[in-house]
């Protein structure tokens, strides 16, 4: 017997009959006598929809009852993947964040795990009960609902599985694991069979359709080894854990992001902390971030982040922080091109691998022992994807 948590994300649960098959997987662990506590997300959709409604009502809805709102998808998987259970004989409880006790800062929309109390979950364990647990959610010390950041249902299985020593933690998701590069634009992506912590990471940083970065972070901090795999396939995907190749020159991966673009400006104080923190308040990814002092008090500033996102911004933008430019540049149509691995700095193609890139126009670069990074500006970014894949596989 062991004792297992198991996740499932959006797309696998998205409708009533993915609810049923995951029912059914569930069912096959356990009547192999294995105590199971399952996290689920909402279904596929239900959160961009929510936070469009919102969004139709205020272009800034207030943080804490958005978090309140959004609650309600995960509130949903639980109680009909709990019927889903039911229906074909297995004893099934669903939980919400405060029926277990997990408490978070008071942080709305990007809350962090204090505690989880674990209420009554090895009781109805020991009694035979699948636990459902909603992920993604979190009760604040002010009793306010929270929630975890888009991918928090990662970070509450893995939580849990710390708090409850999980003999195994299994990430389900829509595909078969961890590849070299993505599939949909890669044609001779491999499927990686073991990953360290480090390297998902650094992979997942760059690309968030791996998992949420704090997810892996948390997971490498405690030690929780897991999977990754396909809730319909019958792929063993990807199993991650501690350090596989620490001393090996390798690459990892590659990822890539494209309809970029690089925000420049000259100002006439240093505010890039403030910069930076109007995009993370506004739950904007960004990527490249240049910081320079000029003679004087003049100040150079580079990020580049994805080309919708600013347009949706630039208003908001320009009336923070229009009194401290001296000038300000952009530029659209940008591709990121990453090639993740270990002690890059001795690869042995490691000059093969800029001969492919370098024609193109490149607008910045970054070169270090864990990787490569190139934005450039090309109409053939996927045709550059492919060739750098074939040289370092």
């Amino acid at each position: 017997m062991a004792r297992i948590v198991q996740k499932y994300g959006g797309t696998s649960v998205k409708d009533i009959d993915c609810i049923r098959s995951v029912a059914n997987r569930i069912k096959e662990s356990y009547i192999q006598g294995n105590e199971i506590i399952v996290v689920v997300s909402a279904r596929a959709g239900i959160t961009d929809r929510l936070i469009s409604d919102a969004k139709k009502l205020s272009a800034t809805p207030n943080s804490r009852e958005l978090d309140v709102l959004l609650c309600v998808g995960e509130q949903e998987t639980v109680a009909l993947l709990s019927i889903a259970l039911d229906a074909i004989g297995i004893q099934a409880t669903s939980r919400l964040a405060f029926q277990i006790g997990l408490q978070t800062c008071s942080s709305h929309g990007n809350a962090r795990i204090k505690n989880i109390q674990g209420a009554n979950i090895e009781k109805l364990l020991a009694e035979k009960n699948v636990v459902i647990v909603a992920g993604f959610q979190g009760i604040s010390e002010n009793g306010d609902l929270t929630t975890l950041g888009r991918g928090g249902s990662d970070l509450t299985a893995l939580a849990l599985a710390h708090r409850f020593q999980a003999d195994r933690c299994e990430i389900f998701t829509d595909v078969n694991g961890v590849y070299t590069g993505d599939p949909k634009i890669i044609q001779n992506a491999k499927l990686i069979e073991k990953i360290d912590f480090e390297s998902l990471l650094r992979l997942s940083f760059f690309d968030n359709k791996i998992m949420q970065d704090r997810s892996i972070a948390f997971a490498q901090k405690h030690s929780i080894p897991f999977t990754i795999s396909n809730t319909f396939g019958n792929s063993t995907g990807t199993s991650v854990g501690e350090q596989i190749r620490p001393y090996e020159s390798c690459v990892v991966g590659i990822t890539s992001k494209a309809n970029l673009c690089l925000v420049s400006c000259q100002s006439n104080e240093d505010i890039v902390g403030e910069i930076l923190s109007f995009f993370e308040d506004r739950g904007t990814a960004i990527g490249f971030v240049k910081h320079r002092r000029f003679d004087g008090d003049t100040f150079f500033d580079e990020i580049s982040l994805d080309t919708s996102d600013f347009a949706s911004l630039s208003d908001d933008f320009y009336e923070n922080f229009q009194p401290y430019f001296l000038n300000l540049h952009r530029v659209e149509n940008l591709s990121r091109i990453d090639i993740i691995g270990t002690n890059m700095q001795s690869h042995n193609k490691i000059f093969q691998i800029f001969d492919i890139i370098l024609p193109q126009d490149i607008l910045r670069s970054e070169y270090g022992k864990h990787g490569l990074s190139f934005l450039i500006k090309s109409d053939n970014y996927k045709s550059l994807l492919n060739k750098v894949h074939d040289l370092i596989n």
